[in-house]
């Protein structure tokens, strides 16, 4: 029989969401508490517009640093012009991905997730779409769900702290709960990475 702790089962417990600091676009391999901890880090997120306008906050960041996450936005929102498909006529709460190569990711690659939550930017009021959010972040859990299935390794996500409360305007409070829901006690190992030079 399972031992609850807080209506959670003691097993699922194992898998809580785990605040770390450093820099996210490092992909941490390791705790940074404890470097002997391998953490491995192989897949990131962050929020988007659906503008393909990735200029500011840790969007302008990855579209520096990794430029084929802006491609990939770029691609989606060309597909928007031509396609009829739900998918691409109403991006709110889709993604888009890169593949990242480096020798010092896990098994060589790591992916960027492009979370579609926001339809406009501005800010002096809340653009980050609630519903949106979640709706992403499910279809994101979905996707890692069935690649770690598939392929039998380990996909392990790191989230920006703070997520869509820079620019986008979010609540901290509501958007953690989110990340929470969706993401406490799955089989998907997720850190949330508070930036620290």
């Amino acid at each position: 029989m399972w031992t609850t702790i807080i209506g959670i089962p003691k097993e699922e417990k194992m898998n809580e969401i785990e605040t770390i600091k450093g820099n996210l676009l490092d992909f941490p391999p390791h705790h940074p508490d404890n470097p002997d901890k391998y953490i491995g880090i192989n897949n990131i997120a962050h929020s988007c517009n659906t503008k393909n306008i990735m200029g500011g906050g840790i969007a302008k960041q990855i579209k520096s640093r990794f430029p084929q996450a802006y491609e990939a936005d770029t691609e989606f929102h060309m597909r928007r012009e031509h396609e009829t498909l739900e998918e691409f006529t109403n991006p709110l709460g889709k993604y888009s991905k890169a593949e990242i190569k480096s020798m010092f990711l896990p098994n060589d690659k790591g992916t960027i997730y492009n979370l579609y939550t926001q339809a406009d930017i501005g800010p002096h009021e809340r653009q980050v779409d609630y519903e949106a959010f979640w709706r992403a972040l499910k279809n994101m859990q979905e996707d890692l769900l069935f690649i770690q299935h598939e392929t039998g390794q380990p996909q392990v996500l790191g989230l920006p702290h703070g997520i869509s409360c820079g620019l986008a305007g979010g609540n901290w409070k509501i958007i953690r709960a989110m990340i929470d829901d969706v993401f406490h006690s799955c089989l998907i190992k997720t850190y949330i990475v508070k930036f620290v030079i």
